[in-house]
């Protein structure tokens, strides 16, 4: 299904950025990773010489952004599927955020977003096909219930699920769908600093097949959509 086909997944280093990349790359993806850290990033790729490349960066810097699709279309070609997974949480009640600190969160969880869609979408938008997975939260799911100190991330991941549904309706008509996933407590490095290694719910893996299905033509009819991944 995926054979042959070329995506970029962010936050790539850990977690689910990292099962999803993998799993991109079992099925015959060749696959642009992007993360901070170069050490974490070279071991995966090291593993999957052949199917994944590593680009060091932040999804905040522009010209980083420029320097990963060029890479990838030099070694790959086109992008077809963009996981926007990157993100950052400091929990802290809003009164004690620095605005530097609220800005870096959104600079991350949604400039982030906003700078890799719009690099890739005029290739997809040209060649007619094309599917973007945003990776959301139950925490900017509207409804649920907030936990405490994550105002800042659930204003981040509230934006990105409403930038999913507005660019759905953008590109429609072009061949490119938008979709996200919102999952809920996932046993990844963020979690458990966040939480006080509390249980998690999922394994990134779950959450990776998730994405994946939002990236393949099973879910052809989908666009717009915010899947909820988690138990109410």
């Amino acid at each position: 299904m995926f054979a042959g086909k070329v995506a970029i997944v962010t936050g790539a280093s850990s977690g689910i950025g990292r099962a999803t990349a993998e799993l991109l790359a079992s099925r015959g993806a060749f696959v642009g990773i992007m993360a901070r850290s170069a050490e974490k990033l070279g071991a995966i790729a090291s593993a999957h010489p052949d199917r994944i490349l590593s680009f060091p960066g932040d999804v905040s810097d522009p010209n980083a952004v420029e320097n990963l699709f060029a890479a990838v279309e030099a070694r790959f070609g086109p992008c077809e599927i963009l996981v926007n997974n990157a993100g950052t949480i400091d929990p802290k009640p809003l009164v004690a955020i620095p605005l530097d600190e609220w800005e870096l969160a959104f600079a991350v969880n949604v400039r982030g977003a906003y700078l890799m869609c719009r690099r890739a979408l005029p290739q997809m938008i040209a060649s007619r096909r094309g599917a973007i997975v945003n990776v959301a939260s139950i925490s900017g799911v509207p409804g649920t219930e907030k936990f405490p100190g994550f105002t800042s991330y659930a204003a981040c991941k509230g934006a990105l699920i409403s930038l999913t549904e507005a660019l759905a309706v953008e590109t429609r008509d072009a061949g490119v769908r938008v979709n996200s996933v919102s999952p809920g407590s996932v046993d990844t490095p963020m979690w458990a600093a966040v939480s006080n290694h509390s249980p998690a719910s999922m394994t990134p893996a779950e959450v990776a097949e998730t994405i994946l299905f939002l990236a393949s033509d099973l879910s052809r009819p989908m666009n717009g959509q915010n899947l909820h991944v988690w138990s109410a």
